[in-house]
C-alpha cells in the first residue's frame, strides 16, 4: 500500500501531462487526415516514434524469454490496432468525439478483459459506477455524432459509423496495449525498451495498407512543417503514458486517458473546419464526471483483492 501511495501521484501526473500533449496531436492528425490517407499519417507518426525511442534505447538489449516474447508480440498487435484505428476514426469524427469514444469505453472494457483473463471479476462498485458513467457519456456522444449535432455539423451516416466503429476498436486495443506494456515492465523491461520495440507490426501494417492508395503526397509535403514536430510530441506522449502504465493500475490508466477529450475539445476550436458544439461539451462533461470519480476513489489504492 505504501508503494502504491508513493507511485500513484507520479503516474497520474504523467498521464495528465500526456493528455495535454496528446490532445494537440489528435487535433493536428485529424486535420491532416482530411487530405492525406490515414494509413500514411499513422505511418509517419509511428516511424518518428520508433526512430526516437530506438536511439534512446540503443545498445540496451531487453530480457528475452517465452513470457516477454508473448507480451511483446501482443504489444505490437495492440499498438497497430490502437493507432491505425484511432487515426481512421479521427478522419470521420469530430476530434473531441473520437478521442472521447476511444477512451470512454475503455474502463468497462478493462474490467471485462481483465476479468475474463483472470476468470474472475475483482472490480468493486467504484470502478463499475465510474465506468458506467463514462459509458453513458460515450453513448451521448454517439447520438450527437449521428444526429449532426457535433462540431462537424451534418455528417455522412456511413462515415460516422465507420468512425465510431474504428475508435471503439482502438479503445479495445488500448486495453490490451496497456496490459501487455504493464506485463513487460513487471518482467523487467525498461520504459525505453517497451517503447522502442512496440511499433514493428504497426509500421508493417501501415506500409502494406499505404501501397496502392492515393496518399496525396503533395498535401503531406505541405503539412510536413507542422506534422513532423507533432510526431515528435507524440513520442513524448507515449513516454508519459508508459510512465503512467508503470506506476498505476491499468484501470486508472484507461480512465485518465479520458482527459484527452476535454483538452481536444478546447484545442479544436482553432480548427476552422469545425464549429462550437455545446452538445459535444455536455457529453464530454458526463465522461469527465466518471473519470473524476474513478481517480478520487482509486487514490488510496484498490479496495478489492488484486487480480
Amino acid at each position: 500500500m505504501a508503494t502504491h501511495r508513493s507511485t500513484y501521484p507520479r503516474g497520474v501526473t504523467s498521464l495528465g501531462l500526456g493528455s495535454v500533449l496528446g490532445a494537440s496531436t489528435n487535433v493536428v492528425f485529424s486535420h491532416v487526415a482530411q487530405a492525406v490517407n490515414p494509413f500514411v499519417v499513422t505511418l509517419c507518426m509511428v516511424t518518428v516514434s520508433a526512430i526516437v525511442f530506438g536511439i534512446v534505447n540503443r545498445g540496451r538489449r531487453p530480457l528475452l524469454n517465452r513470457d516477454t516474447w508473448r507480451a511483446a508480440i501482443g504489444l505490437n498487435v495492440a499498438s497497430a490496432g490502437a493507432y491505425v484505428c484511432l487515426v481512421v476514426g479521427l478522419k470521420y469524427l469530430e476530434p473531441a468525439v473520437g478521442t472521447a469514444l476511444q477512451a470512454g469505453a475503455a474502463p468497462l472494457m478493462t474490467i471485462l478483459v481483465t476479468g475474463l483473463l483472470a476468470r474472475r471479476f475483482t472490480a468493486g462498485p467504484a470502478e463499475w459506477c465510474g465506468g458506467a458513467v463514462i459509458l453513458a457519456g460515450s453513448g451521448l456522444l454517439m447520438w450527437v455524432s449521428f444526429t449532426g449535432r457535433s462540431a462537424l455539423g451534418n455528417a455522412d451516416t456511413g462515415g460516422t459509423a465507420i468512425g465510431v466503429a474504428a475508435v471503439l476498436v482502438s479503445g479495445l486495443a488500448m486495453v490490451f496495449l496497456t496490459l501487455c506494456a504493464k506485463r513487460l515492465t513487471q518482467l523487467g523491461w525498461s520504459n525505453s525498451a517497451v517503447l522502442a520495440h512496440r511499433f514493428y507490426f504497426t509500421i508493417a501494417c501501415c506500409t502494406g495498407l499505404s501501397i496502392g492508395v492515393d496518399a496525396n503526397w503533395s498535401a503531406l509535403v505541405d503539412s510536413a512543417g507542422y506534422l513532423l514536430p507533432f510526431c515528435v510530441i507524440g513520442s513524448g506522449v507515449l513516454l508519459l503514458l508508459q510512465i503512467g502504465i508503470r506506476n498505476v493500475a491499468p484501470f486508472v490508466v484507461m480512465a485518465m486517458t479520458n482527459l484527452n477529450s476535454l483538452l481536444t475539445y478546447l484545442l479544436q476550436l482553432f480548427d476552422s473546419r469545425l464549429h462550437l458544439s455545446l452538445s459535444t461539451l455536455y457529453g464530454i462533461a458526463v465522461v469527465l464526471a466518471g473519470l473524476l470519480w474513478i481517480v478520487i476513489t482509486q487514490r488510496r489504492g484498490p479496495r478489492h483483492p488484486p487480480g
